[in-house]
């Protein structure tokens, strides 16, 4: 009866030889890293996939129709992103406030006060 010896697997030569280097990369890339010899782009400044967005001075529905807002690696270029929305929600004030304006000056000329006034 022959008998087979069970266990962890052996490592041979090569192997510890991989494992060596793979160490050897690890330590060096890690002390590059500290000592600030070697700078990780990962999260650099965005790369653009599209000029920067301007809506036009009198924006309508289609024109939010056709927003488009460039990607980075790590998803939506966030200036981009905040610039939309930030010039899209003053146009709405804007016209929040005209609306608002106009409202109160039929009101006044009528010579009664809007309920909403």
């Amino acid at each position: 009866m022959s008998h087979v010896a069970w266990g962890p697997p052996r490592i041979g030569d090569v192997e510890w030889v991989a494992l060596a280097l793979l160490a050897a990369a690890v330590v060096t890339v890690t002390v590059l890293v500290a000592t600030g010899r070697l700078q990780p782009a990962l999260l650099s400044e965005p790369t653009r996939t599209v000029p920067p967005l301007e809506l036009p001075d009198a924006p309508t529905s289609s024109d939010v129709d056709r927003l488009s807002l460039g990607t980075t690696v790590y998803g939506y270029a966030a200036d981009d992103v905040d610039a939309a929305l930030d010039g899209r929600r003053q146009r709405l004030a804007d016209q929040e406030q005209a609306l608002a304006d106009q409202e109160q000056a039929l009101a006044n000329r009528d010579g009664h006060v809007h309920p909403h006034a």
